[in-house]
């Protein structure tokens, strides 16, 4: 005799099997993605080497593993430090948006985000055009004791 019990435990061992089927898919779509990643980093270093381009000076300077799993003010404080203080929103967002960090990831909007995140955080000032720099965090300044 089946009991519901045993049809709902077949209904959930069949749902963690579709899920486990997707979660195989969906590894195999993002190795294929950073397999993409590779050749077009690799096509780049090519062309450089064949034409004598230079790397730009910025490029590099964050490993994107260490942005994953970050809020955006983490990020761009993380950014800062590694570019001596220093954050360009343009290069950011391409940071940013690889690491898959900042809301839904969508580029059209992520400048503002980026933008926003910076001004609103207190912790970084406008230093020119597209740029902020990072300002060290100092202690609070105390009221001086009375004097008894």
């Amino acid at each position: 005799m089946v009991t519901s019990q045993d049809s709902t435990q077949t209904g959930l061992l069949t749902l963690i099997a579709e899920l486990r089927f997707k979660e195989k898919e969906q590894e195999t779509a993002l190795a294929q993605i950073r397999d993409s990643i590779a050749a077009v980093q690799r096509a780049l270093e090519l062309l450089r080497e064949r034409y004598g381009l230079s790397v730009p000076e910025t490029e590099h300077k964050v490993d994107i593993e260490k942005l994953r799993g970050k809020s955006l003010l983490q990020a761009l404080i993380t950014i800062a430090q590694n570019n001596s203080g220093r954050v360009k929103v343009t290069e950011a967002k391409r940071a940013i948006l690889e690491a898959g960090i900042g809301g839904s990831g969508k580029p059209k909007t992520a400048y503002q985000r980026i933008t926003s995140a910076l001004v609103r955080s207190q912790r970084f000032v406008h230093d020119g055009p597209g740029e902020y720099r990072l300002v060290p965090i100092t202690a609070k300044r105390q009221p001086p004791l009375a004097l008894r």
